[in-house]
């Protein structure tokens, strides 16, 4: 018996070793998987609360307003992830790239997968101007100055035109599509900057979490902004000059007593050094900076400037070896303004120069002006105010840390995150100057925030996780606050379409504000004017507005068109907008839609749950 049991025992002891052996490699095997499975269930649950997003329980707040609980813990769970995930050892670049690829989807993919039609009405017009070239195959730069820098809209022509199909089967897409687009240049430059690769996807992961702008839908200034990206990411790769500035260096040491010593990154031996190039591999990379500034000119008013102040500073303080290039870029920018946009120049030329040196107005601009609307719309307006301050402070303070370490070796990247700025006093930009220099100025403020974070004990993690909700936050607050407006509904696209299938060229069309996805055919076809908006026909009390007299100043500069039709169009986008900006008293399209439905003066065109069009009662037309 004794040597049964010891037999039967000496069996089994290699099988239990074996399941040991196999549940210790299954352990193993999970932990070093948790990186890619966790951002992947962060995405399932993400995924499949969207259904969850109602509209119709939004409120001035925005988007965030109306999210389900579970997708905010999908955020967290993906953000804690991450920051995790920078303290492993590895140097696998694949569990990064996977959770920014993630956070991408989350937070830009959400509008397009929730919304049913192209959110904003300027996306409505890009497309117009679009399907103008495409009909024409010609601009006319007096229509307006999307004409004046066409180079965005005679590409898309062409594409569309090549693929078959039409720009609004893909533009809800484009804000994923950019911000894919901008991830290459952005580790080129930061990759440029240092070789450790916590810093370069911590700075990613910030320039993420804080590209609240909004300037990455379907339009001129969200491609050329990559354009930009690339160009510098080339200059400051191949063609830069580092120069040590250790006396800077030492002087920073004055901060010690303020900032916490961080550890410096780990850097190979010559990794801030030039690479050498062959005169062949110069020329070619050369020749792509030059394309790449030769397409942003003829296609946005701004980003050559911004690309000319950029490359500009570099060549000043002897960090890029192009030094002629910004003389390029100044003969490329006055050659345009002097030939091709001439036409927009003779109107506008005082409108251009007025705001030079007018800091309080252009104060008032890009800050005073917005600081109206309804009481959570204020609130939103503040959120996008301390969101920029504070990741300027981010930046400050881990620059000064960057600085400190590294001396003159990040003086190129703190030359890019301050040129923006100049162009501030210059231009209020329709107040949004402000905003463009964020904008700008973002890839490198997101880049020095980073330094503040670079270590890897318990206490800089969570504290970068916290940082990380805040900016997540405040992203959704500050980026979808006027979600409200900004989306549109099928009802509302059908009732543009019907209008455009009853109105003859050359009618006029009144809008009760101009939020409205209109101008997406015929671009050039129809007179359009708003409801809303002080005109010599219309000089409306914006406080105490009078129904009847708009009503009747409406039905007045309609009757005059005695060669053609008009008609009044009102939406719910529109009445968000007036309610949430507050451009007149709240509700007051719907007053003005109610006395146009009672009024025998007018006549109701077409109607849905959000749109009506009206016409005059003695004008003969469709019906």
């Amino acid at each position: 018996m004794g040597l049964m049991r010891e037999g039967a025992l000496g069996l089994r002891r290699p099988v239990v070793e074996r399941a040991a052996r196999g549940r210790e490699w299954s352990f193993e095997r999970l932990a070093a998987a948790w990186p890619i499975l966790v951002p992947c269930g962060a995405v399932a649950l993400w995924a499949v609360s969207l259904g969850r997003i109602d509209h119709a329980a939004m409120n001035d707040l925005g988007l965030i307003s109306a999210l389900p609980p579970s997708i905010f813990l999908a955020l967290l769970v993906l953000v804690a992830s991450f920051c995790l995930s920078l303290r492993r050892p590895s140097g696998s670049q694949i569990v990064p790239a996977l959770h920014v690829l993630a956070l991408i989807l989350m937070v830009y993919g959400i509008t397009p997968l929730v919304d049913d039609v192209p959110r904003y009405s300027v996306t409505w017009r890009h497309l117009g101007v679009a399907e103008y070239v495409a009909r024409t195959g010609d601009v006319d730069p007096g229509i307006d100055a999307y004409f004046n820098w066409p180079g965005f809209f005679i590409m898309t022509a062409f594409l569309t035109e090549l693929a078959g199909t039409s720009a609004r089967s893909f533009v809800d897409w484009a804000p994923v599509f950019y911000n894919v687009l901008y991830l290459g240049p952005l580790l080129i430059i930061f990759r440029a900057a240092t070789t450790d690769q916590r810093l370069v996807w911590s700075g990613v992961w910030i320039f993420y979490l804080a590209n609240w702008i909004g300037q990455d839908y379907f339009s001129p200034q969200g491609l050329m902004y990559f354009l930009y990206l690339a160009a510098l990411a080339v200059l400051v790769r191949w063609f830069q000059q580092p120069r040590e500035r250790p006396r800077l260096a030492r002087a920073l040491r004055a901060f010690d007593p303020l900032l916490e010593r961080l550890p410096r990154p780990v850097r190979e031996r010559g990794a801030h050094a030039q690479e050498e190039l062959r005169p062949a591999q110069r020329a070619g990379l050369m020749a792509i900076v030059i394309v790449l500034l030769a397409a942003i000119v003829p296609s946005h008013q701004l980003t050559p400037f911004m690309a000319f102040m950029s490359i500009a500073l570099l060549v000043a303080f002897n960090r890029c070896s192009a030094r002629l290039l910004p003389v390029l870029v100044v003969v490329l920018i006055a050659a345009w303004m002097s030939f091709m946009a001439i036409t927009y120049l003779h109107g506008h030329l005082e409108q251009l120069t007025g705001g030079v040196g007018q800091l309080e107005e252009t104060a008032k601009a890009n800050v005073g002006s917005r600081l109206h609307g309804s009481r959570e719309h204020v609130a939103v307006v503040y959120v996008r105010l301390l969101l920029t301050a504070g990741v300027w402070a981010l930046a400050l303070l881990g620059g000064l840390r960057a600085l400190w370490h590294e001396g003159g070796r990040v003086l190129p990247y703190a030359l890019l995150a301050v040129a923006p700025f100049p162009l501030l006093p210059l231009q209020p930009y329709g107040g949004e100057m402000l905003m463009r220099v964020y904008l700008f100025a973002l890839p490198l403020s997101a880049f020095f925030a980073a330094w503040l974070f670079l270590s890897v004990r318990p206490r800089t993690t969570a504290i970068f996780a916290l940082v990380s909700v805040a900016l997540l936050a405040a992203l959704f607050v500050a980026r979808f606050g006027n979600e409200r407006m900004d989306y549109f509904t099928p009802d509302e696209v059908h009732a543009v379409e019907r209008l455009y299938e009853v109105a003859t060229p050359g009618s006029l069309l009144l809008g009760g504000s101009d939020n409205v996805p209109w101008k997406f055919q015929d671009y050039e076809k129809f007179d359009y004017d708003v409801v809303t908006e002080p005109r010599p026909w219309n000089l409306i009390d914006v406080v105490h507005p009078d129904t009847r007299a708009v009503l009747a100043n409406i039905q007045r500069a309609m009757a005059a068109r005695k060669r053609t039709d008009a008609y009044l169009i009102i939406t719910r986008s529109q009445k968000a907008e007036v309610d949430l900006r507050a451009l007149t008293a709240p509700g007051f399209l719907d007053r003005l839609e109610l006395a146009a439905s009672v009024s025998p003066a007018f006549r109701l065109v077409y109607g849905n749950r959000d749109a009506k069009i009206f016409t005059l009662a003695q004008k003969r037309g469709p019906g």
